[in-house]
């Protein structure tokens, strides 16, 4: 459903503007790839909310980290709000709720098996990573990064493509804007 709205909707059609809008059943495949790393442990017949969180996680870094337009971005939200309804008894509201993060290298810090976990609190994410990052400052160069809320999630998203097979990403922004610095530490967290 969500793929079919994105794939045959006008409003995503490439145009010179929003020239990377390509969607194609390899983004769909993608979804699917990361919630093959669920662990049953973690997620049982109990647990059917923290399986949806995931999904619509994967489906946000599929698709919604791509739109560029805000209309783009809102019709998107409708099209998971309803895709959520078709095939989960939880409501948007609980699956959507912040933080929506999954990442594996906070259960791999802590000294535990890699597991693709939701992030319960953001500042649990922000005190593993300033420790990482002073670990790095020791080890290989000196990195003065502030690690507010969004350069956070932009670590997780980096994280989570290098760690797919083939993973790759366009890091687009202005100079200075830390995209460079963020990639660094991603990849040596990771």
């Amino acid at each position: 459903m969500l793929f079919f709205n994105m794939s045959t909707n006008a409003q995503f059609a490439p145009t010179a503007r929003k020239f990377h809008y390509q969607f194609n059943l390899r983004d769909f495949s993608k979804i699917f790839e990361n919630l093959l790393q669920l662990d049953a442990s973690n997620y049982n017949r109990n647990n059917t909310l923290g399986a949806a969180r995931m999904w619509a996680h994967e489906a946000m870094r599929v698709y919604h980290d791509r739109l560029i337009m805000p209309e783009d971005r809102t019709k998107f939200m409708e099209f998971l709000q309803n895709a959520m309804k078709e095939f989960s008894e939880h409501k948007p509201t609980d699956i959507l709720a912040e933080p929506l993060i999954f990442t594996n290298f906070i259960t791999v810090i802590k000294g535990h098996e890699p597991a693709y976990l939701n992030i319960k609190d953001q500042d649990e994410l922000r005190s593993v990573l300033e420790a990482k990052m002073a670990e790095y400052n020791e080890n290989v160069s000196s990195m003065d990064l502030v690690l507010f809320s969004l350069a956070c999630e932009h670590i997780t998203r980096i994280a989570r493509i290098c760690e797919q097979p083939c993973g790759n990403a366009l890091l687009v922004g202005v100079g200075g804007s830390g995209k460079q610095s963020l990639s660094k530490l991603t990849a040596y967290i990771i």
